[in-house]
């Protein structure tokens, strides 16, 4: 055996007994296969243990889950016809206003969540992320979104319009 080769037994292995040789450990770099799976293991654990810390810390956040508050809107500030944006919670909302009555609409898109945009003259929405289209009632008339945009409640109160409970 040279020099830089010595056996590696399990512990109370004599040199002449039943089990060969473990390992060889050479000079320089990993000692043995045993030592580099268990760096490796120890990487893994490493890992799921960060993950499970941050799933905890992103439950933990304040406000994660909270409601939106309400947000009140003039009716004069909103001709027939027209429209208003306004966020409700963090997301961006509209409120539209027809011959029929006020609507409140979630500008979020139901597909993969992008901001869709309200264009007057058409009396639609369209998604620019996927092409996506929605009718002036968020109903989807194209594109890949499985449902149509999200109703908000609201109520109207003489010359308030609350969107949001």
């Amino acid at each position: 055996m040279a020099e830089t080769e010595r056996p590696v037994g399990q512990p109370g292995e004599s040199e002449g007994g039943e089990h060969a040789l473990a390992a060889v450990i050479r000079g320089g770099g990993i000692a043995s296969r045993r030592q580099f799976i268990q760096l490796g293991l120890g990487v893994l654990a490493l890992s799921v243990a960060g993950e499970a810390v941050w799933i905890l810390l992103k439950g933990l956040e304040p406000g994660a889950e909270a409601a939106p508050q309400p947000v009140e809107v003039e009716v004069g500030d909103v001709p027939v016809g027209g429209a208003k944006d306004f966020l409700y919670g963090n997301d961006p909302a509209i409120l539209l206003r027809s011959e029929d009555g006020f609507l409140a609409l979630s500008l979020v898109c139901t597909h993969l969540g992008c901001i869709v945009k309200y264009n007057a003259e058409e009396q639609a929405f369209h998604c620019p992320c996927h092409a996506a289209s929605f009718d002036k009632t968020g109903r989807v008339t194209g594109g890949p979104p499985p449902a149509p945009l999200e109703r908000l409640p609201f109520k109207q109160a003489g010359d308030k319009i609350t969107v949001g409970e």
